[in-house]
């Protein structure tokens, strides 16, 4: 295995540490494409529109590259893996557990989708389903890795798992280089943390979460990370109780953003994907697009915008069925 970059005794996410961990994951992650459409498409004023299919990464979504980050940085016990999840967390760690030959046990709550925990078991996991909430599957999770000495594998709150959600916007800034704002979904925060920590405070960066769960929002009104509802279409991947403190820490640094979002708006931004582009996302990943589609964030004129796509496990009838557009 390549030897991994050393993180800085600060453990702090930067251009340069996010760039290291791109070096390394380089053979064992997609560089997922970007799409550049006209706002006008989704029935907005006019003005471009980058998207950023990452939804189209390996098991379907951004979790793919903080898990072999956090397995390839890390020095990995006999024991293995443990991972909680929602859902594309755990499926993104049974994958890379299983491309580098590691045991790996996967606790998932009762709300994960049954799309996600298929995926899960196709990559050949320890699978635990347990509790109504990802605070639950983590008690669980962290009592097993405790008595047994696997590697915790965090989905949001460690530095490894930053930085690989980091290496994301990595590529974004090579395929678009001149944005003014990148959107994101967040739950815990560890894919804005790792965009905010490779644009380093060179581009807005805005946090867009279900009402349902602000785990954001609060914190910012609260200045730390406090427990925040957690309910709503995207339960099963943007609610975690709480921000990450690691990944608050970021955010904070870099001025990060929160706009709100029905799930009726998450909802629309799905099927207007479906029907516009043909494209099946998850609510959890359409999340960031709904602050646009909906109109609760607005563009200024002449900005140039990114969405990030993330979270592809879902059914398509789902999708399809409950769209405008005509089905078979």
């Amino acid at each position: 295995m390549t030897p991994a970059p050393a993180l800085g005794a600060s453990g702090q996410v930067t251009p340069q540490q996010i760039a290291r961990t791109a070096d390394l994951l380089s053979s064992r992650v997609r560089r997922t494409p970007v799409l550049t459409i006209d706002r006008g498409e989704f029935g907005l004023p006019p003005g471009p529109l980058v998207l950023k299919l990452e939804h189209l990464q390996h098991t379907g979504s951004f979790k793919t590259r903080g898990a072999f980050a956090s397995l390839m940085l890390a020095t990995v016990p006999a024991a293995g893996v443990a991972a909680a999840s929602g859902g594309n967390h755990g499926a993104a760690v049974a994958y890379a557990a299983q491309q580098l030959g590691v045991p790996a046990r996967i606790f998932v709550p009762q709300v994960s989708s049954p799309a996600k925990v298929a995926r899960i078991r196709a990559y050949d996991a320890d699978l635990v389903i347990t509790g109504s909430t990802y605070a639950d599957a983590l008690a669980a999770s962290l009592a097993w890795a405790t008595t047994c000495g696997a590697l915790q594998v965090h989905a949001f709150d460690h530095p490894h798992t930053m930085l690989g959600a980091g290496t994301l916007a990595l590529e974004l800034q090579q395929q678009a280089p001149h944005l003014d704002v990148v959107l994101a979904s967040v739950g815990g925060g560890g894919l804005l943390a790792g965009i905010a920590g490779a644009y380093a405070g060179t581009t807005q960066i805005i946090g867009v979460e279900p009402a349902t769960a602000p785990t954001l929002s609060h914190a910012l009104a609260a200045g730390s990370p406090v427990d925040a509802p957690t309910g709503g279409i995207a339960i099963d991947s943007l609610a975690p109780c709480r921000i990450g403190q690691a990944t608050f820490a970021v955010l904070s640094a870099h001025g990060a953003q929160s706009v709100l979002v029905t799930d009726d708006d998450i909802r629309q931004a799905q099927h207007l994907l479906w029907d516009t582009l043909r494209l099946i996302v998850e609510p959890g990943g359409c999340t960031a697009l709904a602050a646009l589609t909906s109109r609760r964030w607005n563009p200024q004129p002449g900005q140039n915008i990114a969405v990030v796509l993330s979270g592809a496990n879902t059914h398509p009838t789902t999708v399809i069925a409950n769209g405008t557009a005509e089905t078979p």
